[in-house]
């Protein structure tokens, strides 16, 4: 199965991003199934109601699933979208680049002061950046609409929080300096640990505060219910979680680039993940001993913070691990990574057919009479749930499809609401003032400025402006070129 097509030219794809996102999708389902069966009517409550109605294959389920994946999926998924914007910044940049120099000719550069070369350079900097952070701020206003329409029947949507976070640091993300975005991630972190810190104490000693939240109902307005649901929760969730710090952190992987060849990092990763995913199973066992009342029965002001914060190190862990199954680049991939690497490739449909699927699934175990369902069957499920999606994602790919509907709408919509911006204002030519002491005056046929400038276009040799690569993640929900023309933002 050809699956590869990280450049038009050399028809190769580093897999590791895509089986990353894949693998990614299963964790995301498991994290997301208890909101669905909290609407069965039989539900229990919150509290030792809810932990009563727990079988020990669910209590013992529930454990893995706190330490492995709860507030891991998250951030897995926040360093995901990280990576993938930086990478379609670089790439945008790297192309607008190519396009400035095809479009002024080499006698003009040539004829340039070094100090004029260095404000042109400055000037060139200051464009790509721009145009790559605008980019990125149209794609976050277009999530943002996604999430909107995902969150009338599901109010958990993610795909508005990260459009948020893009609208919100486009420029973050494009800045070379790395300490903008610690800054950044720093701040966002520090109040995020403090506010839950504050949840955590409002928990107190009450076990099972989280896997139930009371039967819901669905009535007519529930779409406008869940929306505005929605809206709190994507602020808070910006504001109140660590996704941005996250976000930081898969802008700095990007710039690193060992997800996208893993090759010569083997041991360095291996310990990424084995310490991660330690850290990770640690870090939440203390809160997830006391929701099961198991241990730990006193407040959660500490174990809940440690929760969230250790959640961090475990996404890195799982990332680590997956670049190892995903590895180098190469022509052909092996079953399991094929099968991750389809999914990941889709990653927004995928998102979205969940939805699509708990509710048909849920809906129909209503009918037939379903009043409660267990936390263990219900991770069964969600499994299921996301292999069925991943033989569809394969079925698509095998059929020559190179990303999901999803994908394609929102490359359509942000490449069709792209403006032309003007080329940067370069030095015309002569460069070097007559008058400047030892400078000896250069006579040029013309004064030629690029467009937008005060000389006429007519000296400037036009050039065509390559198609853009076909960049990994252009079919994922978390990066990816757009496909616009190298002027258009």
């Amino acid at each position: 199965m050809h699956t590869l097509s990280f450049t038009g030219e050399r028809q190769l794809r580093y897999p590791a991003p895509d089986v990353a996102r894949g693998f990614m999708l299963a964790l995301i389902a498991l994290a997301n199934v208890p909101f669905w069966i909290a609407y069965f009517p039989e539900t229990p409550q919150a509290g030792r109601a809810a932990l009563a109605a727990m079988g020990s294959a669910d209590q013992w389920w529930y454990l893995a699933r706190t330490v492995l994946v709860d507030r891991r999926a998250y951030p897995l998924f926040s360093i995901l979208f990280g990576f993938g914007m930086a990478i379609m910044a670089s790439r945008t940049m790297e192309r607008e680049r190519r396009a400035i120099e095809q479009n002024v000719r080499a006698e003009v550069v040539a004829g340039w002061h070094p100090v004029q070369r260095q404000i042109a350079e400055e000037n060139i900097e200051r464009h790509v950046r721009r145009v790559a952070a605008r980019l990125i701020r149209r794609r976050g206003w277009w999530m943002l609409v996604f999430g909107a329409v995902h969150a009338l029947f599901f109010s958990g949507d993610i795909i508005g929080t990260y459009g948020l976070v893009a609208v919100l640091f486009a420029e973050v993300i494009v800045m070379k300096r790395a300490w903008p975005r610690v800054l950044v991630g720093s701040l966002v972190a520090a109040l995020s640990l403090f506010g839950l810190w504050g949840m955590g104490f409002s928990m107190g000693g009450t076990p099972m505060v989280l896997e139930y939240h009371g039967p819901f109902a669905l009535t007519m307005f529930y779409p406008l219910m869940s929306l505005g649901n929605w809206l709190g929760a994507t602020i808070g969730t910006v504001l109140m979680s660590l996704v941005v710090p996250c976000v930081m952190i898969g802008v700095g992987v990007a710039r690193w680039g060992v997800l996208q060849d893993p090759r010569g990092h083997g041991a360095l990763l291996a310990g990424i993940a084995f310490g991660g995913l330690a850290i990770g199973a640690l870090g939440g066992a203390p809160f997830a001993l006391m929701q099961l009342d198991w241990a730990f029965s006193g407040s959660a002001a500490w174990s809940y913070p440690l929760f969230h914060a250790s959640g961090v190190a475990g996404a890195c862990g799982w990332l680590a691990l997956l670049a190892l199954v995903g590895g180098g680049p190469r022509e052909k991939l092996g079953t399991v990574c094929a099968f991750l690497s389809a999914i990941g490739r889709r990653s927004m449909t995928a998102y979205l057919s969940q939805t699509l699927l708990f509710i048909l699934i849920f809906s129909v175990l209503g009918v037939f009479g379903v009043r409660s369902l267990g936390v263990a069957v219900s991770g069964l499920i969600a499994l299921g749930v996301w292999a069925l999606i991943g033989i569809g994602c394969v079925i698509a790919e095998g059929a020559g499809s190179s990303r999901g509907p999803a994908e394609w709408a929102l490359r359509w919509l942000v490449t069709r609401s792209a403006r032309t911006l003007p080329l940067p204002d370069l030095p015309p030519v002569p460069a070097v003032p007559s008058f400047m002491p030892g400078a000896a005056p250069v006579v040029p046929e013309a004064s030629p400025l690029v467009p937008g400038g005060d000389a006429p276009a007519s000296s400037i040799q036009a050039a065509p402006v390559p198609a853009p690569p076909a960049g990994y993640g252009e079919t994922s929900l978390n990066g990816g070129s757009m496909g616009n023309q190298n002027r258009s933002i």
